[in-house]
């Protein structure tokens, strides 16, 4: 999808997330991704409750939204949940297995039916996006109950890895992002963050039709851009194209960044970063806490977000365990207050994927600092990885000082 609506949706899910962790396993039961299999078998006689809109259920939203779903879903959007619980009434309890694109509305969802009496409600964590970055070769009992209308194939982050990995002659992986973006030169710090793969050959959406020629029709094409939208656009246009093995890297660079580096090899070997500072997710930065290692929280959003007074109150978040706040608009005049952190690993946050917290590191690096890393998906993606990643449930500890409310 494009950086406005990654945004966009980013916020989308911030305004329904806001308390809804905390009736994780209270008013409602929730499963990983890699244990749905299982226990969809333990609980025969299910219900498959997609809740997303009607446009993205039928895979006829905007490219980048249209990821599948389970082919015995029922779709009931959240918005219109409400007036149609009558429609589930034989389901009063039954297990109902709710979902969505990154379980954000699921578990608005969830709470609904748990409060108007549904005894068996289970979130399945992390969504449709959650399911498709499940490794293919080990999850088919899944895979198999998924239908899309996309002549493509979706790609998980590791089974792109996997192919990198096996370095085939007969791969061609197709970056199709900007221009700007893709030779780091956007208005966006952020976007210019995002780095490249050494074996990707670039063309820019909008000069596909024009470069198709340079893009080998025998080969297995796999395309990728920052956030999945452009990807899909893309392999849609070959396959129009008689391109026959065509794949889109789901969610793209932006996904892999927030996967732990230590499930992609690839990136170690094939990616190469565009800037100095470090780019960290949500589920490397439990290995920094555990190690027990020096480093500091710089915590770069605005004074009223980091005291919980903003005016929308769904990015209150609180902030990180001894956090240190310096708004990035003021991090140059006020550099001499981490002065004694240049030789300490900073980790520089804000609330998302914020262009801010790349700015700040990029403050950071000149003024002599030895070791920053950027924080991927800031402090809402630490909330988020603690409650849908499995194994990764103690990072809710590092979110501290959070609005009741929240």
């Amino acid at each position: 999808m494009s950086k406005t609506l990654c945004l966009l949706v980013t916020l989308l899910s911030a305004v329904f997330c806001s308390a809804q962790y905390k009736n994780d396993n209270v008013l409602f039961k929730t499963v990983y991704t890699q244990d749905l299999c299982n226990e969809m078998q333990r609980q025969p006689g299910y219900l498959l409750l997609d809740v997303r809109s009607k446009g993205e259920y039928e895979d006829t939203s905007m490219m980048g939204m249209n990821i599948g779903r389970f082919k015995d879903a029922k779709n009931i959007n959240v918005r219109e949940l409400g007036g149609r619980m009558g429609e589930l009434a034989g389901y009063k309890d039954k297990p109902i297995f709710v979902y969505c694109s990154h379980s954000q509305r699921s578990r608005r969802a969830s709470k609904m039916l748990a409060d108007s009496g549904f005894t068996n409600v289970i979130n399945i964590n992390g969504g449709m996006t959650g399911i498709l970055q499940l490794p293919t070769a080990t999850n088919e009992c899944v895979f198999k109950q998924l239908t899309t209308k996309n002549d493509f194939n979706m790609l998980s982050a590791q089974d792109f890895c996997s192919k990198l990995a096996k370095n085939s002659s007969q791969l061609f992986v197709l970056d199709v992002r900007d221009d700007s973006a893709y030779n780091h030169v956007s208005t966006d710090a952020k976007i210019n963050a995002y780095g490249t793969f050494k074996s990707a050959v670039h063309i820019s959406l909008d000069k596909l039709k024009a470069g198709r020629a340079n893009i080998p029709k025998d080969k297995d094409i796999v395309v990728i851009d920052l956030f999945g939208g452009d990807a899909a656009k893309a392999a849609e246009m070959l396959k129009k194209d008689n391109y026959p093995r065509v794949s889109a890297v789901v969610e793209g660079v932006d996904r892999m960044l927030e996967i732990n580096s230590e499930d992609l090899a690839c990136m170690a070997r094939q990616y190469v970063s565009p800037v100095h500072y470090k780019i960290i997710s949500a589920q490397q930065l439990k290995a920094v806490v555990d190690s027990k290692n020096d480093y500091v929280f710089l915590d770069v959003r605005s004074k009223d977000e980091f005291a919980n007074k903003h005016k929308n109150s769904w990015q209150n978040l609180g902030h990180l365990v001894n956090a240190v706040n310096i708004p990035t608009a003021d991090l140059a005049q006020q550099i001499g207050d981490i002065e004694k952190y240049k030789n300490t690993p900073v980790i520089v946050y804000g609330f998302g994927n914020s262009t801010t917290a790349c700015e700040a590191a990029n403050v950071l690096m000149a003024k002599g600092f030895a070791n920053v890393s950027v924080l991927q998906g800031g402090i809402f993606n630490v909330g988020w990885t603690a409650a849908n990643i499995k194994g990764y449930s103690s990072l809710a500890a590092l979110r501290v000082d959070m609005p009741v409310e929240n």
